[in-house]
């Protein structure tokens, strides 16, 4: 080795173990951010399940019970027809529904409402909205189309 060679080792391999732990410690961060990414898609998706499950018992409990609610905002609910236990159910309340009248088909037999649910019991609670869809005479419910969730507050 030639004089100006001396000491030139050290600083090299320290400096290529500094590469290796730094590379190695961006695959760490970039696998725990995906396991992050995965955990909160899943808690949507579960959030999602539970609001769409929420949103079938509630029209099962309208379409048995209070049929006739269907055609009526939330707003005038209780004026209407006092129906016990529709607007909340084990897990979820109803924050808003809303009729929107005849459907695309003009058809005024027919008619939609934008129905709104939280889940309760979580920090913050989740919220879905979802469209119903009936006919109004005699008042039954013929579907439900889920549109999403939404912010806590829309």
């Amino acid at each position: 080795m030639s004089p100006g060679q001396e000491g030139f080792l050290l600083p090299m391999s320290m400096l290529v173990a500094l590469l290796l732990m730094l590379s190695s410690l961006l695959l760490l961060t970039l696998a725990l951010q995906s396991r992050l990414q995965a955990a909160v898609q899943r808690q949507r998706r579960q959030a999602e399940d539970e609001l769409m499950s929420a949103a079938q018992v509630l029209a099962g409990r309208l379409q048995r019970q209070c049929p006739d609610l269907l055609v009526l905002p939330h707003s005038a609910w209780p004026d209407a027809h006092p129906c016990p236990g529709i607007e909340a159910g084990e897990g979820y309340r109803l924050v808003a529904y809303a009729p929107g009248g005849g459907s695309q088909q003009a058809n005024p037999d027919q008619g939609s409402g934008e129905l709104v649910l939280e889940l309760t019991g979580r920090d913050p609670a989740p919220r879905a909205a979802f469209a119903v869809h009936w006919i109004a005479e005699p008042p039954q419910l013929v579907g439900i189309e889920e549109r999403g969730l939404r912010g806590a507050d829309s």
